[in-house]
């Protein structure tokens, strides 16, 4: 069945004249309580683009400021590499007119020196403040009372300047959003239109921002216009160097009136460092401190308080009052573009790993309470999913005026009645309700202007599931050979992936991807059941919490998958658990005897510690599965996942690691804020330069507004003669005729003209009987969320599998929207076409895909079995094993997994047939639909905004309200490359039907030689 191959377009522009309407309560599918509350007001809507996006704004005119219109080319640029981008840089800076070779004998690029005055001027909007914090002894010692520690120097920039310079560059202001917009999706097939969840700055969030600034008291005699700039902060300590203690805490700052999209991307430098924060932690503490401190020393307990009191007292520093007054009143830039405007800037969200997010607000870390943002306790966790689960955390969320008061109360114990951190009056106020005694920077300085910090420290994907709740299943129940797919989406597993040894997130995220093929059968069916219905579910929130592109459809699923999450987990302790004696892995034991060793060294006790395996009872009851609860109606708030992921900065680490090894490693800290200053300096004068355009060989290879792409060589010929006296009594020949399917494929052609028998095959004649092979063939398609991505098909590694609409007749026998198959070969053909009519005998390219079926399993197959899709390779005797189809058919390539418990085919490892492969063949296989995002919105049909060719008018939809629940790189051929562009010739990319030819491949060949058509092939 034929898809519509859509190009991306960019979200709909502004139109030239507003037609104001009076926003009324819009239908939608989610419940009336999970909305978010929009005010009343006129607003305007754009043209709905192709894919059915209408962008409606808030206002009752238009946005002075549109950066759509510069975002269109972000969804043209996804997936091609330019191998000689360096080269071209470095030539548009040669041929620049404000280049002189002078300068280069005036510059010293060696390593970064303290001492270099060239680069006195380089640390120009970084500045060093000392840092003291006052640090509580007891009673009983000998000085009792506070004392005041000079603990470093804070390296920190100006949040407002660094606005200021923002919105001074050309290239991010035309980028950066003055208004946000809510992005609706109104498509044929849906009854009514429902809300897009994207990037922040068109989230319920911003809106609720920008209204409630819209409608306060302005400043006095101030008519400018008053616009949001949006917040984002990170913060991550990171080892710089793989070996050695050189360590760094950075802050970065992102701003989300831009593009995800563009933040994440490093080459962009949207990333902003604000701060490089000190560090007090036992046991390495300063030397200061140890002398400070005397002979005694201080508890474990009081060295805690020292680094939170020391992290609250820099973001002291960071607050500053520039940014209060701005805060409150604003500030007025004048934009590059001429604008003037008044700048408000709000905090939005905060991501960091748990430990950092303790002690952001001010909790206790692993606490009774342990959730930063609700006083939930540990007890209650395993309700995760349920309606008391909701209710509770909006009754339990953190009440900053009460705990101000109870902080005061033991900071005055500690500091004026000198009583011990940990001491029983203290932990008597605080331990219920896990505070700590330290006073929260942020409720200081923002509680008074309505900032609730607690709810900016939102949820973090990365280290709480992936690293988190997946990695703790997965030690509780064991990884080998599965196929890799795509370029970087599932990359090859190490050796022995249950030793978890060298592993990424990246890594457990693959793990999870294709983790039911691998645990199916390890069990007794009973909990074997249990274990693949838990990863099925697993995956499924997985993927869904990763989505770049919700809306109200996807969440409601969501929404429900994670209930049903809640009580797997709560099913799969309660049976599964219970019937083993689960004890520690290897890796743990040798960990915990390493540890006990290094404490007898510093304890002068000679003892050998021998590994014992302790018995490991599995406990869900932590703060990251209490998270999982949180993910929806954050996503309703704030947008996507991947707008606030920690994994942003854990990228903009790299940078930081890069500038470590210019620096001399001593004073490393002031050495890296005046390179961060020189390379902003020189990007912001590469983004002055006139780029010329540059189009590659391989860009032009790789265009994506092509469907498909098979290279213009020639030099494999295959003479169709000899291949099949080579493969002669192969089971795989016996496939449909080749030319029924090229005189279909003629006959159905809208460019050519129809001949007047389309069962004369002697009309069709293959040049010198000779097929061309080629060893890759590229395949654009869009994604759910509209942009262009690029799959590589290779026939000879495992990226070999793709998938096709099924026709409406197989879709109500089958149940199944796609059919699968392995790419055997690729190849073209140069047809010339005779008959009546027929003036010229050019010889016509026809490429074809040979391609062997799977055969599906399931009768049915739905989000409600909770089952991935099987299917197993056909007889290869069956008349339809094996096919041609035309490369415009592709979909996708897919990710097709053996079901290793069926076992092999062939276990001695010999197959029937050479050109099928099938001596590595398994009796079964999985259709993975996890294997990435846009997969899986193709298995929730009629929910992916950029698979409109795909969703045609007519097309059944059902939305499943039921949820069924109690790398390494693709080979590329360097000879697909070298010819790719010698020429074009005119392709067929017309419909294609599979052949209902039962003939064999030879018979058909024969029929062509026998043919009386006598053409004279040289001219």
């Amino acid at each position: 069945m034929r898809f519509r191959d859509v190009l991306p377009q960019p979200p709909p522009t502004v139109p030239l004249e507003v037609h104001a309407r009076h926003m009324e309560p819009t239908a939608s599918v989610v419940n009336s309580d999970e909305q978010s509350a929009s005010p009343e007001c006129t607003a305007f809507c754009t043209p709905s683009n192709i894919f059915g996006l209408v962008c409606q704004y808030f206002s009752s005119k238009l946005p002075s400021h549109n950066p759509e219109e510069y975002l269109g080319n972000w969804y043209w640029n996804q997936g091609v590499q330019k191998s000689q981008g360096d080269y071209m840089k470095l030539m548009e800076i040669l041929s620049s007119s404000t280049f002189k070779a002078t300068n280069l004998s005036m510059n010293n690029y060696d390593k970064e020196d303290g001492d270099r005055e060239e680069w006195e001027d380089e640390d120009a909007g970084w500045k060093s403040t000392p840092v003291s914090i006052q640090v509580p002894f007891l009673r009983t010692t000998e000085v009792p009372g506070p004392q005041l520690y000079h603990a470093a120097n804070l390296y920190h920039c100006s949040i407002i300047a660094v606005l200021q310079e923002k919105l001074a560059n050309a290239r991010d202001n035309k980028l950066f959003h003055y208004e946000p917009y809510e992005l609706r999706w109104d498509p044929p097939h849906l009854d009514t239109e429902v809300s897009i969840y994207g990037d922040l700055y068109m989230s319920a969030a911003f809106h609720e921002a920008h209204s409630d600034l819209q409608k306060s008291p302005g400043e006095p005699d101030c008519d400018l216009p008053r616009v949001v700039a949006g917040l984002m902060f990170w913060s991550d300590a990171t080892q710089l160097t793989s070996f050695g203690n050189a360590k760094l805490w950075p802050t970065y700052m992102y701003f989300s009136n831009e593009s995800k999209y563009c933040c994440c991307k490093p080459l962009c430098n949207l990333s902003n460092h604000i701060a490089y924060f000190e560090t007090i932690r036992l046991p390495t503490l300063p030397d200061s401190f140890k002398d400070l401190a005397g002979e005694r020393g201080i508890s474990s307990k009081c060295g805690t308080h020292c680094h939170q009191e020391l992290s609250h007292q820099q973001w002291r520093i960071l607050l500053d009052n520039e940014l209060l007054e701005a805060y409150e009143h604003g500030i007025v830039i004048c934009c590059c573009d001429g604008i003037k405007c008044r700048f408000y800037p709000r905090i939005f969200t905060y991501s960091a790993d748990y430990p950092e997010k303790v002690l952001i607000a001010t909790v206790r870390n692993l606490g009774g309470c342990p959730c930063p943002r609700c006083l939930i306790p540990k007890d209650k966790i395993q309700n995760m999913g349920r309606p008391q689960d909701k209710q509770q955390c909006e009754t339990l969320a953190c009440n900053d005026e009460r705990r101000g008061v109870m902080v005061s109360t033991t900071c005055s114990l500690i500091y004026e009645q000198n009583f011990a951190v940990g001491s029983t009056a203290v932990e008597r106020i605080l331990k219920p309700q896990s505070w700590v005694p330290t006073s929260n920077a942020f409720s200081d300085h923002l509680r008074h202007l309505g900032v609730n910090i607690f709810r900016a420290l939102i949820v973090d994907l990365l280290h709480k599931f992936e690293l988190g709740v997946w990695k703790m299943l997965f030690i509780h129940l064991l990884y080998r050979q599965t196929p890799m797919f795509g370029a970087a989406t599932i990359r090859k597993f190490s050796a022995n992936s249950s030793e978890m040894k060298h592993m990424a997130a990246q890594n457990f995220e693959d793990l999870l991807q294709c983790s039911i093929p691998i645990f199916d059968g390890l069990l007794p069916e009973l909990h074997n059941h249990t274990v693949l219905q838990l990863l099925f579910t697993m995956a499924h929130w997985h993927g869904l919490a990763k989505l770049r592109m919700h809306s109200d459809l996807t969440l409601q699923i969501m929404d429900q998958v994670t209930s049903a999450l809640g009580q797997q987990f709560c099913h799969f302790k309660a049976t599964v658990c219970a019937g083993y004696v689960t004890h520690e892995l290897r890796l743990e034991v040798e960990h915990c005897a390493q540890h006990l060793a290094k404490q007898a060294m510093k304890q002068k006790t000679a003892h050998w510690y021998q590994g014992v395996k302790r018995c490991k009872v599995f406990n869900f009851q932590t703060y990251k599965f209490h998270t999982l609860g949180d993910y929806v109606s954050t996503i309703r708030r704030y947008g996507t996942s991947d707008s606030f992921s920690t994994e942003l900065g854990e990228l903009e680490h790299h940078s930081l690691k890069a500038r470590y090894s210019r620096t001399d490693r001593r004073s490393f800290v002031k050495q890296l804020t005046r390179i961060e200053c020189h390379q902003a300096h020189i990007c912001h004068i590469g983004h002055s330069n006139i780029h010329r355009p540059h189009v590659e060989i391989s860009e032009i290879a790789q265009s994506p507004l092509l469907h498909h792409h098979i290279g213009l060589t020639q030099k494999h010929v295959v003479h169709i003669g000899s291949y099949l006296i080579r493969h002669q009594g192969d089971p795989a020949i016996t496939i449909s005729k080749l030319k029924h399917h090229i005189l279909h494929r003629i006959n159905s052609s809208e460019d050519l003209v129809r001949l007047n028998n389309e069962h004369d095959i002697n009309t069709i004649i293959i040049k010198d009987d000779q097929m061309y092979e080629h060893h890759v063939a590229r395949f654009n398609y869009m994604t759910y969320d509209v942009f262009r991505a690029q799959d590589i098909i290779n026939p000879r590694t495992s990226h070999h599998n793709v998938m096709v609409l099924s026709s409406d007749l197989d879709i109500g026998c089958q149940g199944q929207r796609y059919i699968y198959g392995r790419v055997l070969g690729v190849y073209h053909v140069n047809v010339i076409i005779t008959g009546r009519g027929m003036v010229d005998y050019t010889p016509i390219r026809v490429e074809f895909l040979w391609i062997h079926w799977y055969n599906a399993l399931d009768q049915r197959s739905d989000w409600l079995t909770s089952t991935l899709d099987r299917v197993n390779s056909p007889p290869l005797v069956d008349e339809h094993s094996f096919d041609f189809i035309d490369p415009a058919d592709v979909l996708c390539s897919c990710h097709i997994i053996p079901c290793f418990n069926s076992g092999k085919k062939h276990e001695d490892g010999f197959g029937l047939s050479a050109c099928a492969g099938d001596k590595n063949d398994w009796h079964e296989y999985y259709v993975n639909q996890f294997v990435d995002h846009d997969m899986l919105m193709h298995f929730h049909f009629g929910l992916g905004v950029g698979h409109a060719g795909i969703q045609q008018e007519g097309t059944p939809f059902h939305l499943p309200l039921d949820v069924g629940y109690p790398a390494d790189d693709v080979e590329v051929d360097e000879d697909d490359n070298e010819d790719d562009n010698e020429g074009t010739k005119d392709k067929l990319n017309i419909e294609h039907s599979p052949s209902s030819s039962k003939e064999s491949l030879l018979d058909s060949l024969d029929e062509m030689y026998d043919s009386e058509v006598d053409l004279d092939y040289e001219n």
